[in-house]
């Protein structure tokens, strides 16, 4: 028998997650796209346009992850030759700033978001991603993670924890559910700040940062989250739901979802990342290294 795909993606407000929503629907597979900001934006409309479901969906939320697990377990039930064969995490938050400058609701909400919300999901899909593995299906959960996770950056502290934890614990579930004819999957795909609204709460947490330091703190580093502030979101101006183009981390991210055998990890690697990230591997003196970061970040200060 052919089964009809179902896809459930989280954070499909924009960027990566929208432009993947919309290509599996386009694809012809089943699209349930988790919408943060609700299901009556422009971005939402514009999945339904080309036949995608959209459903809201707050990943720190156990009773929001709950309702949205439903609707799509109600969508296999009343279409008996569909089966879930793909979990996609990409919900993702990020505040850019030293370690020392974020409140405790900055960090605790990278990882909530990040990996615990992640593992909310999972936690909430596997009874039902098992089924479909029973089935002859060869369902797969695929986890959005980030170079960040491989090799942390100033600046992204708890972001990079929060990456390196969803690789680690990716590797785990893949070897815990191998068994059960399921796989896990690690997609890396690279810098597309201009493409998404990842940052546009980074004006927002540069003023709580700054309320939150001592006057001590102040001098030292007003000017700092300032100018980074307004270069970081002036970068990702105007940036619409759809902007997200790259055809390489797309099809890239097709590749995870579609081959019937996995890699554990799909990456995309632009020449300028490989050259950087190559470079940081080497134990260079930290002044040296340091510089190398500085020259790779491209940000309008010297922390």
């Amino acid at each position: 028998m052919s089964w009809k795909k179902v896809v459930a993606i989280t954070g499909c407000d924009s960027g990566l997650g929208w432009a993947i929503a919309a290509r599996t629907a386009r694809e012809g597979m089943i699209t349930i796209a988790g919408m943060y900001n609700d299901t009556n934006t422009e971005a939402s409309q514009a999945l339904k346009s080309v036949c995608a479901h959209t459903h809201k969906l707050d990943v720190t939320d156990p009773h929001s992850i709950a309702e949205f697990k439903n609707y799509v377990n109600n969508i296999l039930k009343d279409n008996p030759d569909c089966k879930l064969h793909a979990v996609v995490n990409n919900a993702g938050v990020m505040t850019v700033g030293d370690f020392e400058w974020l409140t405790p609701k900055i960090i605790e909400n990278t990882i909530n978001v990040n990996l615990l919300g992640s593992m909310r999901v999972v936690s909430a899909f596997l009874p039902e991603l098992r089924k479909s593995a029973s089935s002859g299906i060869k369902p797969r959960i695929i986890n959005v993670a980030s170079h960040c996770g491989l090799q942390p950056l100033p600046g992204f502290a708890p972001y990079s924890a929060s990456k390196a934890g969803i690789l680690a614990w990716t590797r785990a579930l893949r070897l815990e559910q191998c068994v059960n004819g399921l796989t896990a999957v690690s997609f890396i795909p690279g810098g597309f700040i201009t493409a998404s609204n990842i940052m546009s709460t980074q004006l927002a947490h540069a003023k709580s940062m700054m309320d939150n330091l001592s006057e001590e703190q102040k001098a030292l580093y007003e000017n700092k989250i300032q100018s980074l502030s307004s270069y970081l979101c002036s970068a990702a101006n105007n940036t619409r739901y759809d902007t997200m183009k790259d055809e390489n981390i797309i099809e890239t991210f097709m590749k995870a979802l579609t081959e019937d055998n996995p890699k554990e990890i799909y990456k995309v690697e632009s020449l300028r990342y490989k050259f950087y990230y190559k470079l940081m591997k080497i134990p260079l003196p930290m002044n040296l290294h340091r510089t190398l970061i500085k020259r790779f970040l491209k940000f309008p200060i010297n922390s």
